[in-house]
């Protein structure tokens, strides 16, 4: 990672147990690169070592400032179909924006659902909304 600056305070940290599938996690290792002036997210990923897993860093502005960085446990390579091929097992994220008001965790995982969908055509759905939803229906 060239001139990139991580987290300029210790950040908030959970675990998550997001599921993605294998087509998500290898857009995820390829990242996103700002294409024109007016883009202000990179996203890159440390290369897996073991291929157990990787680390997705998010930044934000031209000076390229850590926002979130999400721990990925790589799934089984036979089974590449499962549609939970993939864990996002913990995310960790600049708890207070520059204004000073806080960010949630929840703030935080639809930040990060909401740049993989849009910026990566990826398709990370939130698990947690499952869970709060009305069963009324």
């Amino acid at each position: 990672m060239s001139n990139n600056i991580p987290f300029a305070t210790p950040p908030a940290v959970a675990q998550w147990g997001c599921t993605i599938t294998y087509k998500d996690y290898n857009n995820m290792l390829k990242g996103y690169k700002p294409r024109v002036m007016e883009d202000k997210w990179l996203i890159e990923t440390n290369a897996p070592d073991d291929a157990q897993g990787i680390t997705v860093h998010i930044y934000f502005g031209w000076t390229s400032r850590e926002e979130i960085s999400l721990d990925i446990a790589a799934g089984d390579p036979t089974k590449t179909e499962a549609k939970d091929w993939a864990t996002i097992v913990k995310i960790s994220w600049k708890a207070q924006r520059a204004g000073g008001s806080k960010v949630s965790e929840k703030e935080a995982k639809t930040m990060a659902i909401s740049l993989f969908n849009n910026l990566m055509g990826c398709e990370v759905e939130d698990e947690d909304e499952d869970e709060d939803g009305n069963e009324d229906e």
